[in-house]
Order: structure tokens, then C-alpha cells, then sequence
């Protein structure tokens, strides 16, 4: 990351330990990242120690352990052992938590709160649906949420994945192995209320031969027939179209569609306060216990390589 002279004064050096990363999909990585990173392979945080403060930080001082995380216009080369960040894109990092729980709860920690909290206004009681939730993400988002006291319920996208869910205690509601009974299984599960949100990770479009379905990711129109009144679907679809009839049957439901792309609080100055608070329940949370990551693959950085995408873990680099 490029640091003009007015930055230097708030910016810290960290030597870093570990740090995480991830595959972007090829129409963000043209919005952000310039052509030399034609992988699409991006550092999503570095965890260190601080080695150099500015003349005005004030909440860091040499030989804290902190945690940063870095939006996807940010660059950090892992060939290199440190990082210049800004204050506030930093956090000090519990002294018992390790580095690569830290590394590999942080992002996702940040994308849970967003699509839980900020997005799906989820709370004790309301009801939940994680589509295809065997994933770093899905993990973290089911464990947020029952801490909550939400009632939990999730998909798989075949019958291997659904007993990954099964083997892992997360106290979810029911299980479901894929994606072609999921309206009538969430009416079943509510009395014919609907699901008060729905967090899917990409959708299929409609279709009308019973022949074309695919199991592995839901329809857009299942998930919109899954919603309850004042339903709230968060969705990863970045390229989602809604035909004129979904629309007709949200307007009815007064349902919402939110999108979920939590890079948008990293890049607006205008939600710093807000990401440091996440960053620091996170972490606080991870070192309690109550987050725990299942989906987590350690490697030193000289043994990355492109091939280890696609991958649902999350990828922690020790430098």
C-alpha cells in the first residue's frame, strides 16, 4: 500500500506472522486490483508485531500484537516480512488468541457481522437460513448466530457436505442436502411462516424444466418463497436480476434484498468506527472460544500455489 507524507504520521509497521488470503472473482479483481495480479490471489489481513509507530498513533506502541485488515486496493507482497498500514485499520490481538485463528476468523468474522447484525438484523429468537454452509464463512456465521439465540437452520450442497455439518455440533435447527425441497422444508419448519432471513453464497436463475435444476446453490425464487413478512435475504449474487414476478411477491412480503460485500466498509472512511468494533468483538469472541474455525488450511507462503483454488477453507500463510 502506497503511503503519501501525510499518512506517515498515522502509520504503523508491523513485522507479520501470518496473514490470509483469498481468490476474487475476475469482475472485482478488474474494479480493483491492477493487471499484474491476474491470479485474483489477494491478502485479506496481516497479524504481526508493531516494529514502527508514526509520530501521531496513539494506540500502538512498539511490540504490541496487532491484526489489520486490508481492503482489495490494498496490496501486501508476502515475499516481503512487513506491512505498513494505517492506524485505524488495526487492532491489538489477545495475548492468548493464536496467530492463525486470528488470521482466519477476522475477515469472515467481519463478513458475518455485516451479513447477521448490519444486514439481516437478526436477534434472539428470529430465524435463520445459511445456504450451502460448509464454508470458513458459513461456520463462523452459524456460531455468531446461536450465540445470539437465532434458530439455525442450513444447506449443504450434497450429502458428504450435510454430514461435514452433522460431525461438528453447531447446534443447528435441521440440516438440509441440497437445494430442491428448500421452500417447502423451511414452510414445514416455521408453521408456513417463512425464514425471517436467508444468507445464500450465489443463486441459480429460475428455470422450467425440472430436468435443468442443479442442487448445489438455490433458486431465486425458493429463497424469495422462503421468506417470511419483513424477510431480509442477504445474497452474494453480484450480478443478481430479479424478474418482474419475485419483485411483486417481495413488494407483498415488504422482504428486502441486501447485498453482501463487506470490502465496501473497508474501502468508505465513512465506517472505520464500525469495522474496528467488529474486528475487535471478532477477535474477543475467537479467543473466547465462540468462534471456532473449521475450514482452516496452514501453509508456509513459499508452498502457495493458484491450484489450491477452489478451496471452502480458509487459506492462513505463516510468513
Amino acid at each position: 500500500m502506497l503511503m503519501d507524507q501525510s499518512t506517515d504520521l498515522i502509520t504503523v509497521t508491523v513485522a507479520v506472522k501470518t496473514c490470509s488470503i483469498e481468490k476474487l472473482y475476475a469482475s472485482l479483481l478488474k474494479k480493483f486490483i491492477s493487471p499484474k495480479y491476474t491470479d485474483g490471489i489477494v491478502v485479506r489481513d496481516v497479524a504481526g508485531v508493531v516494529t514502527k509507530v508514526g509520530a501521531e498513533v496513539s494506540r500502538f506502541r512498539v511490540g504490541d500484537e496487532v491484526i489489520g485488515l486490508l481492503s482489495v486496493d490494498n496490496f501486501f507482497d508476502i515475499k516481503v516480512s512487513t506491512c505498513d498500514l494505517l492506524e485505524y485499520q488495526l487492532v491489538k490481538k489477545p495475548k492468548t488468541l493464536a496467530w492463525e485463528i486470528a488470521s482466519c476468523c477476522i475477515m469472515d468474522g467481519l463478513k458475518a457481522y455485516d451479513a447477521l447484525h448490519y444486514l439481516g438484523r437478526v436477534q434472539s429468537g428470529t430465524t435463520l437460513l445459511i445456504c450451502n454452509a460448509v464454508s470458513s464463512f458459513g461456520v463462523l456465521a452459524i456460531q455468531l448466530a446461536r450465540e445470539w439465540g437465532v434458530k439455525v437452520f442450513s444447506t449443504a450442497e450434497n450429502e458428504e457436505d450435510a454430514q461435514t455439518m452433522r460431525t461438528m455440533s453447531l447446534d443447528v435447527e435441521r440440516i438440509l442436502d441440497g437445494h430442491q425441497f428448500v421452500r417447502n422444508s423451511m414452510k414445514d419448519e416455521t408453521g408456513g411462516v417463512g425464514v425471517d432471513c436467508i444468507i445464500d453464497s450465489g443463486v441459480f436463475p429460475n428455470v422450467i424444466n425440472a430436468e435443468d435444476r442443479d442442487s448445489t446453490k438455490p433458486m431465486k425464487h425458493d429463497i424469495i418463497s422462503s421468506l417470511a413478512i419483513n424477510g431480509k435475504w442477504v445474497t452474494s449474487q453480484h450480478d443478481l436480476q430479479l424478474d418482474p414476478p419475485d419483485s411483486e411477491i417481495l413488494h407483498m412480503k415488504n422482504a428486502s434484498v441486501c447485498h453482501l460485500f463487506p470490502d465496501a466498509m473497508l474501502l468508505s472512511s465513512y465506517q472505520q468506527n464500525k469495522v474496528l468494533h467488529i474486528m475487535d468483538a471478532v477477535l474477543e469472541q475467537a479467543d473466547a472460544g465462540v468462534l471456532r474455525p473449521h475450514f482452516m488450511s496452514v501453509l508456509p507462503a513459499s508452498e502457495l500455489i493458484p491450484s489450491v483454488f477452489p478451496t471452502k477453507h480458509r487459506i492462513v500463510l505463516k510468513l
